[in-house]
């Protein structure tokens, strides 16, 4: 996943697919899954450009998260599959911003409204990493719906 900021805004996706998507009604950072022989930071900038239209420039890596699911709902079903998952910055990009999916837009959210907005509370957790020079590995545990534990070590 990748958080681009510009003029104090953050891009997100407002999911909004239906009860099958996993992360509906949420405002998540644009992201995905690996393709078979794809770097990390090639998957992100494919998968950013197929659901923003935006082509990411410099792309910086800056946590590599694990997301422990124990017993968590996810697209309307309990999902216990835990994810492994490289986080990126940018702040700067090229190309016009269109949504791939018409329930999916991008939505530029300012630092204003940012804690006013449906986000999972890893991913508010992760992007005050961002703020914070270094590469970090994250752990962030599920019980259920409420998140039990946000561990952060800086490792570079």
């Amino acid at each position: 996943m990748a958080y681009l900021r510009r003029n104090n805004k953050t891009l997100l996706l407002l999911r909004n697919d239906g009860p099958k998507d996993r992360h509906q009604g949420y405002y998540v950072p644009p992201g995905g899954r690996f393709e078979r022989n794809e770097r990390g930071v090639d998957c992100i900038l494919r998968e950013y450009e197929e659901e923003t239209g935006l082509t990411l420039v410099e792309p910086r890596l800056k946590a590599l998260t694990t997301f422990f699911n124990r017993g968590r709902k996810l697209g309307g079903e309990v999902d216990s599959e835990d994810q492994q998952v490289e986080v990126y910055a940018a702040d700067s990009f090229k190309g016009k911003l269109r949504p791939e999916k018409e329930n999916s837009p991008p939505i530029w959210v300012s630092d204003s409204k940012i804690d006013s907005v449906n986000m999972y509370p890893g991913d508010r957790m992760i992007m005050e990493l961002l703020k914070i020079n270094g590469i970090w590995e994250v752990i962030t545990e599920y019980r259920g719906e409420e998140m039990i534990r946000f561990d952060s070590k800086r490792v570079d």
